[in-house]
């Protein structure tokens, strides 16, 4: 009885935990001030860092009373699923879903991990379409383009996830009577990596924030920055030791490969299935068959067809994300897998770490363009540039994933 409490905990929870971080601010107050001065700080960017750090803390610090941050953390994020809210509500969602991830990866050791992992991945993926499907279906119909989510008095999906997981973790405290994982210490560059990528994250957004407004009315300008994570990032995976940091390589694929797909708004809730059906297959294989460089391949096709951006081609890219992204997500991931407790709760934060465009045009002639946009296949070079370098980041954690496989069987022959 008590392990199937505790796998419902590793799901619901995790899911819960994907949902939160993924995009806080849903049905919650903004911001008036932030934390600290300018609106970076307001940011589910900076929430999401938040909840992240809380993750790490949890995940490298914590090994007696699990249970009990795990029932911190889901209270934290009823709380602000109720009616009202305060100005630092996303903090307190974010760093609730923190504690929650954290706990469970210090919790759900080795085969466990990989349920956790589909959860979260597949809380990260429903996000935007539960929030867009929520948004549409609760205003009358010629008006839903103009109402957000936050006009609902309750988070019915915030609250009703939170309050299974402080079922589940009451359950399993009850039933298993030992509040104590059994973790190895986590190491220094561990620790280190796991607070270095809300930094990143942050300060990606800060300069994107700072691009984006340093325009007049009528110019036009592109952002690069972004790029910059993915070398940060494959060179932090190969600094961790041994092959811990292949998730961390799968985690930033994934965070490159759904930059390039389109949203999209389930017209009834049963499409909403769909990308956890496919995250949950994707996890099943991933752990029958654990071959990581194919579920990177699959990513990478799923980033180059965002070269098919006008109709009626469209529908290719819109393929890829409602049917590739979720399963070759969830496979790359647990393919990587194991990793340690801090390595593995920092890189399934990843994808709300760094929840922005890794390349950006903007301003008035991005939007609206002074010729018509012909139909057909004629994508223009822009496209061509970031969807060119979006693949070719991809391919790029590929290549140390290859790596590590080279790096292990040189050590294996050493032996």
């Amino acid at each position: 009885m008590a392990s199937i409490f505790r796998y419902v905990l590793l799901v619901v929870g995790g899911f819960t935990a994907g949902l939160v971080l993924a995009a806080p601010s849903v049905d919650t107050y903004p911001l008036a001030d932030g934390l600290l001065p300018g609106p970076v700080f307001t940011s589910d960017v900076a929430a999401a860092a938040a909840g992240a750090l809380a993750a790490l803390t949890v995940a490298a610090a914590i090994r007696r009373h699990v249970l009990a941050a795990t029932l911190v953390g889901a209270i934290a994020v009823a709380v602000v699923a109720l009616p009202g809210g305060w100005r630092f509500d996303v903090y307190v969602a974010t760093i609730g879903a923190g504690l929650l991830l954290g706990a469970l990866v210090v919790l759900g050791a080795e085969k466990l991990h990989t349920a956790l992992a589909g959860a979260v991945v597949a809380g990260l993926l429903t996000t935007e379409p539960l929030a867009q499907f929520r948004e549409l279906d609760s205003a009358p119909q010629r008006y839903a383009s103009y109402l957000a989510a936050s006009v609902q008095p309750v988070n019915a999906a915030w609250l009703s996830l939170a309050i299974v997981t402080a079922v589940a973790a009451g359950v399993v405290a009850l039933t298993a009577g030992n509040d104590t994982a059994p973790v190895a210490r986590a190491r220094g560059r561990e620790v280190a990596v796991g607070i270095g990528v809300p930094i990143l994250g942050v300060g990606l957004y800060w300069s994107f924030h700072y691009a984006l407004f340093a325009l007049d009315d009528l110019g036009e300008g592109r952002w690069l920055w972004g790029l910059v994570a993915v070398p940060v990032l494959i060179a932090a995976a190969l600094w961790l030791r041994g092959r811990t940091g292949a998730v961390l390589l799968a985690a930033t694929a994934v965070v490159v490969a759904v930059d390039g797909t389109v949203s999209w708004s389930p017209a009834a809730w049963p499409a909403l299935l769909i990308g956890p059906v496919l995250v949950a297959v994707g996890v099943w294989l991933g752990r029958r068959r654990p071959m990581p460089l194919i579920g990177v391949g699959l990513l990478a096709l799923a980033a180059a067809a965002g070269i098919f951006d006008r109709p009626p081609w469209d529908n290719v890219n819109f393929a890829a994300t409602i049917l590739v992204v979720p399963f070759a997500a969830a496979y790359t991931i647990v393919a990587s897998l194991p990793s340690t407790a801090p390595v593995t709760a920092t890189s399934l934060a990843l994808p709300a770490v760094l929840a922005l465009p890794l390349l950006a045009q903007f301003g008035w002639t991005a939007y609206t363009p002074l010729t018509d946009d012909p139909a057909g296949w004629s994508p223009s070079g822009w496209v061509w540039t970031s969807v060119g370098a979006s693949t070719a980041a991809v391919l790029a954690c590929g290549a140390a994933m290859a790596w590590f496989r080279y790096r292990r069987a040189s050590e294996d022959a050493g032996t």
